[in-house]
C-alpha cells in the first residue's frame, strides 16, 4: 500500500473555483476602474466645453451687435449649451466632433439649467429688447463658473477613484499571480502522480494537436487546438474534424463560433500508448496566409479606396450580363462623371477628396437594386449596370434615382461640400450588343448632359445598334 502523504494535491474543481474567484474579482475591479476613467474623460470633455462656452459668451457680451461673427458664435453657444444639458453631438472650438451624454449629477444639472435660463432670456431679449440682451450674456458668467467648479470637482473625484481602483487591480493581480502560481505547482504535482503528463506536454506545443479515437472522433486536444478552433475541449470531444472544417483547395477551412474564419493544414500521424497505437492530427494555422490570398483576389477586382468593383470586374460582369439578355428584360448601362470634383482636391486636399469619393460610393450603392452593380473606373468616374430593365423609361427612372443621391451636400471632416453629377444612359441591345459600344453610347450621352448644363441624366436617342451617338473627347472604352 503506498504511503499516505500529509499534503494532498489540490483537486481540479477547487483549483478552477479559486482561479475563477480571482478572475471575477480582478474583472470587477478593472470594470470599476474603467468606468471611473470613462467618467473622468466625459467630465473633462464637458468641462472643456464649459470653458469654451464661457469664453464665447464673454466675447459675445463684449463685441458690438454688428460683429460679423456674432451669429455663428450664437449658433455654436446655443448648440453647446443644449448638448451639455441634454446630450448630443457638438463641435468644439478645436473643430473636434464630441458626443456628449447628459449631465449626470443633480448639482451639475441644476447649474446647467440656470445657464440655459439665462441663455433663453438672452434669445428672447435679443428679439424684443436688443439693448438689454448683452446684460443676460454677462450674467451667464456666474452659473457657468458654478457649473465649471462642479464638473471640476466631479472630474477630480473620478480621477482619484480610478487611480485607487487601478492600484487595487495591480495588487489583486500580484496576489492572483502568486496564488495561481502556487495552485499551478499543486496541479503539476497531481499531473505527475495521475499519469497525465501527456496532456501537460501537449499544452506546451504551439501547434494544435488532436488525438483521435479508433472511430475518427476527437478524444483529446491541446490548448492550441482549442484556441485555433475557437471551442473549449468539452465541445470538441466526440466530434469529427470533418464536422468543423471543410477541405477547400487543399486547405481545411471553417468558422469559429464567434464568426472568425479559420484555415488549417492537417498533418496525420500515430503515437504509441498503453492501449496501442493512436491516431494523432497536428493542425497548423494558415488563416493569415489564406486570408491574404483571398484579400489579394479581392484587391485584384476591387477599387482599394472605395471597395467598389474595378475595371477588371466590370468587364467580367459585362460579359455575364450580355449573355443573359432576354427579349423582355434588357441591360441598362449608366456612365457617371462628377461635376466639379477637381476643385475639391485643389481646395481641401486629396485626403478630403478621397473621403468624399468613399461617401459618394456609399450613396450610389445604397441607391441600387440588389441585382445592380456600380464600379469605379476612374478618378471621379463610375459605371453602373442595371440588369433586367424592362424599358428605356424604366432605365431613365433608375438614372434619376442615381442623380438624387447628390441632392444633399456631403459632410466630410467638418466641411459641407455640394457635389453634382452628369449621367449618360444606354441600353442593350438597342444601343449596342457589346461592352465597348454600350459604354461609348452612354459616355456620349453623359457628355451631352454636361454640355446641357450638368446635374442631369441623358438617355441615348438611338434605338438600334447600328446608329451611334456623336461622341466627345471623354468617350472611351473600358476593358
Amino acid at each position: 500500500m503506498p504511503p499516505h502523504h500529509a499534503s494532498q494535491p489540490l483537486s481540479p474543481r477547487l483549483f478552477w473555483m479559486v482561479a475563477a474567484g480571482f478572475v471575477l474579482f480582478e474583472s470587477a475591479i478593472l470594470g470599476l476602474a474603467y468606468q471611473h476613467t470613462r467618467n473622468q474623460h466625459r467630465l473633462t470633455e464637458q468641462l472643456a466645453l464649459v470653458h469654451q462656452g464661457s469664453a464665447v459668451a464673454w466675447q459675445m457680451a463684449s463685441s458690438p451687435a454688428s460683429d460679423a461673427t456674432a451669429e455663428s458664435r450664437q449658433l455654436w453657444l446655443g448648440a453647446t449649451l443644449h448638448a451639455l444639458g441634454n446630450g448630443g453631438s457638438v463641435v468644439s472650438l478645436e473643430n473636434t466632433l464630441t458626443q456628449l451624454p447628459p449631465l449626470e449629477s443633480p448639482n451639475a444639472r441644476l447649474a446647467a439649467s440656470k445657464v440655459q435660463a439665462r441663455w433663453d432670456n438672452f434669445i428672447r431679449l435679443k428679439r424684443e429688447k436688443p439693448g438689454m440682451a448683452q446684460n443676460e450674456l454677462a450674467a451667464m458668467s456666474h452659473p457657468l463658473h458654478e457649473l465649471s467648479n462642479i464638473l471640476s470637482l466631479e472630474r477630480n473625484e473620478a480621477a482619484r477613484t480610478a487611480t485607487l481602483m487601478g492600484l487595487i487591480a495591480v495588487a489583486a493581480g500580484i496576489l492572483t499571480f502568486i496564488t495561481a502560481g502556487s495552485l499551478m505547482l499543486h496541479q503539476i504535482l497531481r499531473f505527475a502522480r495521475s499519469g497525465q503528463m501527456l496532456r501537460s506536454m501537449m499544452n506546451q506545443i504551439g501547434a494544435g494537436v488532436c488525438i483521435l479515437s479508433s472511430g475518427g472522433r476527437i478524444a483529446d486536444v491541446n490548448r492550441a487546438a482549442c484556441r485555433m478552433l475557437g471551442r473549449p475541449r468539452k465541445m470538441l470531444r466526440g466530434k469529427r474534424l470533418e464536422e468543423i472544417l471543410t477541405l477547400e483547395d487543399g486547405v481545411w477551412t471553417g468558422n469559429r463560433p464567434d464568426g472568425l474564419p479559420i484555415a488549417v493544414e492537417r498533418i496525420p500521424g500515430t503515437i504509441d500508448s498503453h492501449k496501442g497505437p493512436m491516431n494523432i492530427v497536428t493542425l497548423l494555422d494558415v488563416t493569415a496566409r489564406h486570408l491574404t490570398t483571398e484579400c489579394l483576389q479581392h484587391l485584384a477586382h476591387h477599387d482599394p479606396l472605395t471597395g467598389l468593383p474595378n475595371r477588371a470586374y466590370l468587364e467580367k460582369r459585362f460579359k455575364d450580363e450580355l449573355t443573359d439578355i432576354r427579349s423582355d428584360m434588357l441591360l441598362g448601362v449608366a456612365v457617371l462623371d462628377l461635376d466639379g470634383f477637381k476643385p475639391v482636391n485643389d481646395t481641401f486636399g486629396h485626403a478630403i477628396g478621397d473621403s468624399l469619393l468613399v461617401q459618394i460610393a456609399q450613396r450610389l450603392s445604397s441607391a441600387l437594386r440588389i441585382s445592380d452593380m456600380v464600379a469605379r473606373t476612374g478618378g471621379d468616374e463610375f459605371v453602373v449596370l442595371f440588369p433586367d430593365v424592362g424599358s428605356r423609361e424604366s432605365l431613365t427612372l433608375l438614372g434619376e434615382r442615381l442623380l438624387s443621391v447628390f441632392n444633399d451636400p456631403f459632410q466630410v471632416s467638418g466641411h459641407r461640400i455640394p457635389m453634382g453629377c452628369s449621367i449618360g444612359l444606354s441600353i442593350a441591345p438597342d444601343d449596342g450588343t457589346d461592352q465597348d459600344s454600350l459604354l461609348r453610347a452612354a459616355d456620349a450621352a453623359m457628355y451631352q448632359a454636361k454640355h446641357a448644363g450638368k446635374r442631369r441624366v441623358r438617355l441615348t436617342a438611338v434605338k438600334n445598334a447600328g446608329t451611334a451617338l456623336p461622341t466627345g473627347p471623354r468617350s472611351r472604352a473600358i476593358g
